[in-house]
Formats: structure tokens, sequence, C-alpha cells
């Protein structure tokens, strides 16, 4: 192993601590995610509040990141992560002790969705605190891999496990220890004070340098899109993988009650999906080079709509009483496997087209906004399909979800300009 390599770091102190405060709250976060979920769909029956649930997750990151950001580099960042993840903590015990009531279950999350926004912009300015600059590619390397893993450890496996061995009130208080040991383990990080400054210019002009630059930094992200279609092409295609996985995971419970399951054993489908999405990025990773990007992300695309409107129409026929017997639950279990492989091929090249073709010197100021855009965009559909769910049925939603991701994804393969620069 290099100087610059993983294991220095893994023997950095302070790096560990880090390290573990994000790993912990990221598998707390996803597991606490699946856990609402649960309990909010099998308290209400209700696709549009499993909907609001995600909705509470989302929007504060839409609407507060690039500002959040901005404050994060006026404050001591270790006071920046003691604060909100203290918070955090307390309302998560909430969460466990709210039971099904779902009104303060989305309040508590909205007010824990609050705190996150903060944090993620206070991690990420930690890191070239405690790391020396020739460390910091491998550090970003750990900090990403964690990050992907989490969703696999946390929403596909702990917390299905948790919440079939359990029930989703225990699932919450485990959580809520693994937030409370991140707490404890924040308080051990060295002072990160921010740089000298005019202390009375700042207090006064906080908030209008923050829509300031939030301004700025949305008008450079839609520079950096407008007239690049190797910039918008590959944006186009995280939008839709992200509308059609979201869709999906709103629509899940319902999903599951459809082929005769009960919602607590959700754990049938999503853990070969979380698998799936695990094989798919080591596929991507082996054997990816070989492949245009566009072409990779366009097919993962396709093969994710097909996969997604063949489950839909396996539990449509289930919830109709037309299975007559059949293994429907192994298949669909095999089909989101490899729909969360195709779903890893689209986010991989995706992500990887994005950053070959951003010009290097708006990498920094522009990424934080696109990934807002991205989220924005997914939001649409994710509000409409618990509602219109619950007018229709989830596999029809999801069936026309997966046909419009379809649809878009055509338009790029055959119409949204040359193939260049792959």
């Amino acid at each position: 192993m290099t100087a610059n390599g993983f294991a220095p770091l893994i023997r950095d102190r302070a790096f560990g601590r880090l390290w573990f405060i994000q790993a912990s709250t990221q598998v707390g976060g996803n597991m606490s995610l699946y856990a609402l979920t649960i309990l909010v769909f099998a308290t209400t029956r209700s696709n549009a509040a499993v909907s609001a649930l995600v909705m509470s997750f989302l929007i504060p990151t839409i609407l507060l990141s690039a500002v959040a950001g901005v404050l994060v580099d006026r404050l001591d960042v270790r006071w920046a992560l003691i604060v909100p993840n203290a918070i955090r903590t307390l309302l998560t015990v909430g969460l466990a002790a709210a039971g099904a009531n779902v009104a303060a279950l989305l309040v508590l999350n909205l007010g824990i969705s609050l705190t996150t926004v903060v944090l993620t912009p206070a991690e990420g300015s930690m890191i070239p605190r405690i790391v020396p600059k020739p460390q910091l590619q491998a550090a970003m390397g750990i900090f990403n891999l964690t990050l992907q893993a989490s969703f696999a450890i946390g929403f596909a496996f702990l917390g299905p496990l948790l919440v079939t061995v359990a029930g989703p009130s225990v699932v919450l208080g485990v959580v809520a220890v693994f937030y409370a040991a991140a707490t404890a383990v924040t308080l051990q990080l060295p002072s990160a004070p921010p740089i000298a400054t005019d202390r009375a210019d700042v207090r006064r002009k906080t908030v209008q340098r923050a829509v300031r630059d939030l301004v700025g930094q949305l008008r450079d992200g839609l520079v950096a899109i407008g007239g690049n279609r190797e910039v918008a092409r590959p944006l186009a295609h995280l939008a839709l993988a992200a509308s059609l996985v979201g869709v999906v995971g709103v629509l899940g419970p319902s999903l599951a009650s459809s082929l005769g399951l009960d919602p607590q054993r959700l754990i049938v489908l999503v853990l070969p999906l979380g698998l799936g999405v695990v094989a798919g990025v080591f596929a991507v990773n082996r054997f990816g080079a070989a492949l245009p990007r566009r072409r990779a992300a366009e097919g993962g695309l396709v093969a994710f709509g097909l996969l997604a409107a063949a489950i839909a129409a396996i539990a449509a026929i289930a919830a109709a009483g037309g299975s007559s017997g059949l293994p429907l639950i192994p298949l669909v279990a095999v089909l989101a496997f490899v729909a969360g492989s195709a779903y890893a091929t689209t986010l991989v090249s995706a992500q990887t087209a994005l950053f070959e073709n951003m010009a290097a010197d708006v990498r920094g100021r522009v990424f934080g906004v696109l990934a807002s855009i991205v989220s924005a965009a997914s939001l649409i559909p994710i509000l409409i399909a618990g509602p219109l769910a619950d007018a229709t049925s989830a596999p029809w939603v999801v069936a026309i979800t997966a046909a419009c991701v379809l649809a878009i994804t055509a338009w790029s393969a055959l119409l949204f300009g040359p193939l260049t620069r792959e």
C-alpha cells in the first residue's frame, strides 16, 4: 500500500472517527427510511402518506443544501457536526416513541431531514481539515464507497431484517443508538474554526451571502448544462433513474401487498434489489471500460424500465387472482436483482460521463447544484405516485412510470444529439 493509499487513512484516528460518524449515520438513515416506509404504509394503507414521508426527506435537501453549505463555512465545523447530530438523536428517540402516530412521524422526520442538510456539507468540510492534501482522493474514495454501501447495508439488509424480526419502532430505537454513538464521537474531533474574517460583517451579511451564493451556484449549474449535451444527457439519465427508483420505493409496500406479502416482508423484494445494485457496481467497474458511457447508461435504463414494468405486471396479475399457483415471489425476486444491477449500471455510467464531460474549473461548484436538480426532477413523479396509486393501483403507476422512462430513454438514444466524446 502506497503512502497515498487507504491504509494510512484507516490508521489515522481523526479520519477513523469521521468515517465512523459517516458510516453509522448513513446506515442508520437508510434503516430509518425503510422502517418509516413500512410503518406509515402499515398504519394508513395509503400510498399518498408514503409519498409525503419521502417528500419530508427530499424537500429540505432540494431547497436548503446550497444555503446550508454557505452557513457551515461560517461556523466551527466540529460544532456544526455536534449540535445537529445531538438534535437528530433526540428526534429519532421521538420517532421510536411515536408508534403509529403518522402526523408525529412526519413532523419529527422533517426535523431530522433539516439537521441532515447541515450535516452533509459539515462532513465534507471536515475531511480536508483532518486529511493531508495528497490523501484527499483516497479519503473521498472511502467516503463515496461508504455512501453507496450504506444503502445495501441499511435499506436492503439490516432495516428489512430487523423490521421482520422486531418491528419498525424497535428499528428506529436502534437507529437512535447509532446516532447517539456518532454524536459521542463528534465530541472527539478536532476543532475546525471558520477562516478568519470580520465576524461583525459575517453576522450582518450571512443571509444575504447565502442567497447570493445560492443564485450564483444555480446559475453556474444551468450554464454548465445549457448548450452542452454531453452534460445534459447523463444528467437526464440520472434524473430518470432516480424518478423510477423513487416511485418503486414509495409504492414498494403496496406492490408487496399486491403479491400477497405482508408489507413487513418487503425484504423478499428489497434485499435482491440491493444485492443487484452492489453486483451492478462491481460489474461496471470491472467491465464498463469497454462500453461507451452513454450507451451503457441508456441500456441500463431500458433494462430497468422493462424489468420494473414486468414486476408491475406480475403484481397486477397476482392482485387479480390470476397467478394460478405460479411461484411469483421467486420470479419477482430474480427480476428485482437484475433490475438493481441495471439501475447501478445507469448510475455509475451516467455519473462517470458527467464527471468526464464537465469542465474541471466548475466541478466543485456545480456538482452540489446538479444533485439538487436531479432530486427536484425526481420529486414530481414521487409526489404524484402515491395519490395516483390510491386512485388506481400501485402496479399501474409503476408501469406508467416505466413506460415514460422508456420513451424518454428512446428519445435520448435516437434523437438527442450525436454520440461524441465517449
